[in-house]
């Protein structure tokens, strides 16, 4: 089904439906005799003030039987036509006479022309003279005009809009994703940060200073030997990170001992060149601090400040007694730094990504439980009908007598080739939006023929059908019942459903609705019609709007004769 409404297809395929409307209207059709006897166009006045009314009057003699046809729309320019009276018709034995009036005013002071005004009668044009008008300002005595105070300002209730509803869900997704990327680059800095520290020799001779003036005077309240043990399990912590660095890299979950024996090992397997005394030294801190920890013991006076300049000397000579990294070691180092930092924006992309795409995800999940599938779908994805909808919609006059109508888009006139033999009897406008086999389509007909009979709208109805089903469509239900305008004009409501033939496979066919009114007066016929697919809620809403829109004139001008 093709979803672009605003294309319209071939229309060879629904031309049947005008030509039952011109099969329809013969019915009603009788022998005309051209004969125009007179045409005259006259004003009540030829000078106003601003904004006051000039009546212009056309006054038609004619045969009983002629087509008679008075000027439509703005033709009496500059002046603006704000009124079309109904036309009042006499009979005198086989002769008539018409009367034509339209109100006319004008805004601006100055002199205008109204132009000359044609009348056709059966096809044939009877021009009137061009009258000059003067349009003169009106004078306001402000000695005598009333003054009155300034109103307060009326409170009024603010019309709200989708648009703010779905901003506000726009918004807070917006937020949410902000905060969680900057979550995510923040942590990633921190962790970069956090790797480009100091070297490990620098670092230690630096956590060991950043302890002196941490411990340089007891806090008062806090007991000396639970100062003492934090003190010895920093420090053996910043010797420890260290050697797991540079030495060992189980430095800092090994047991005093254990890590005692490594070294040993170390230095017998010749990889680091440190003295055996500075291990010792080394585990003689490492038992004084367990006991400290663990026995509860104290160490004499100067012991903890003696141990501080011990471990800064281990750290000294473990510096010296390793040796230096080969250029390929450095290399080898500099190119896992890289690898690490182009790892680490990798990371960085696909958990953003994929976190951005969980929020959507869990958003949308939000917005689908508790506004439903096709909210989401109408609202992010795109209706066409709904865009219609809810577009600025124009309400508009089509056809003489003009049916009054509001349309989401502008209907298109349909010139339609008349048969010679009733060019002289009938005159039809047609007016249409999209197609019968279209996802929305708006036809408005209006027809007028000589005479004063009135169209079958029952006849009327079943031509209709029947033109439908000639049109591919099949099982049409179809029912009827009376209507009537909310201005009291009386005709007739068809409407049903049925299966409508798909717009690119038409073998294939889907449920479709339909609506359509019927209005009929001495020598008029006038159609409304309506159709779409059922399931489209917003096609119904649509046709709802503008069938309760259709406004026509309470007694039709039989300006047809």
């Amino acid at each position: 089904m093709n979803s672009n409404l605003n294309n319209h297809i071939p229309k060879s395929s629904f031309y049947s439906i005008r030509a039952f409307a011109f099969a329809m209207i013969i019915a009603f059709l009788s022998a005309f005799n051209v004969q125009a006897q007179q045409v005259k166009g006259a004003v009540d006045t030829t000078s106003i003030r601003i904004g006051e009314q000039i009546t212009y009057e056309f006054q038609v003699e004619a045969d009983s039987t002629d087509l008679v046809m008075f000027p439509e729309g703005q033709t009496f320019q500059p002046l603006e036509m704000i009124e079309a009276y109904q036309v009042d018709t006499s009979y005198a034995g086989a002769k008539m006479n018409l009367i034509k009036r339209y109100g006319l005013t004008q805004f601006d002071s100055g002199s205008y022309t109204i132009p000359r005004q044609v009348v056709s009668i059966n096809q044939q044009p009877f021009y009137t003279d061009s009258v000059a008008i003067e349009v003169n300002n009106v004078v306001v005595d402000t000695t005598k005009q009333g003054l009155y105070d300034i109103k307060d300002i009326v409170a009024v209730e603010r019309a709200t809009s989708k648009f703010w509803e779905y901003l506000l869900y726009f918004l807070l997704l917006a937020a949410i994703i902000g905060g969680f990327l900057f979550f995510i680059i923040r942590r990633s800095r921190k962790k970069a940060a956090a790797e480009q520290k100091l070297p490990p020799f620098e670092q230690a001779l630096f956590s060991l200073k950043q302890l002196d003036e941490e411990y340089k005077e007891p806090a008062r309240g806090i007991d000396e030997r639970d100062m003492t043990k934090a003190y010895y399990s920093k420090l053996t912590d910043i010797v420890r990170r260290y050697l797991d660095e540079e030495v060992y890299d189980r430095s800092m979950e090994s047991t005093s001992s254990e890590l005692i024996e490594r070294l040993m090992l170390e230095k017998q397997e010749g990889k680091i060149d440190l003295s055996k005394e500075t291990i010792l030294k080394l585990d003689q801190i490492l038992k004084r601090a367990d006991l400290t920890k663990f026995a509860r013991t104290s160490p004499g006076t100067g012991q903890a400040e003696a141990d501080r300049l011990v471990a800064e000397e281990i750290v000294k000579e473990t510096k010296e007694a390793i040796p230096p990294p080969t250029e390929e070691e450095l290399m080898r180092d500099a190119a896992y730094r890289e690898a690490l930092a182009k790892r680490r924006k990798r990371k960085l992309i696909l958990t953003s990504v994929l976190g951005v795409f969980g929020i959507l995800v869990i958003a949308t999940g939000i917005l689908i439980a508790t506004k439903g599938f096709d909210f989401v779908k109408d609202n992010f994805i795109g209706h066409p009908s709904k865009d219609l909808l809810e577009s600025d919609w124009v309400r508009s006059e089509y056809g003489y007598p003009p049916v009054i109508i509001s349309t989401p888009r502008i209907l298109e006139r349909d010139e339609i080739a008349l048969p010679d033999s009733l060019k002289q009897q009938m005159d039809m406008s047609t007016f249409t939006y999209g197609s019968l086999i279209d996802d929305f389509y708006v036809v408005v007909n209006n027809t007028r023929f000589g005479g004063k009979n009135e169209a079958n709208l029952e006849a009327s109805a079943q031509g209709f059908i029947s033109t439908i089903e000639a049109n591919g469509a099949k099982n049409l239900i179809v029912k009827t019942e009376k209507y009537t305008t909310p201005e009291g004009t009386e005709g007739l409501r068809v409407y049903g459903t049925g299966d409508f033939p798909e717009t690119l496979n038409k073998d294939e066919f889907s449920k479709g609705a339909y609506e359509m009114l019927l209005f009929t007066a001495p020598g008029v016929l006038q159609q409304i019609l309506v159709a779409h697919r059922e399931d489209d809620t917003y096609a119904k809403e649509m046709s709802a709007r503008i069938i309760n829109s259709v406004e026509l004139q309470k007694s039709v001008p039989t300006d047809v004769k």
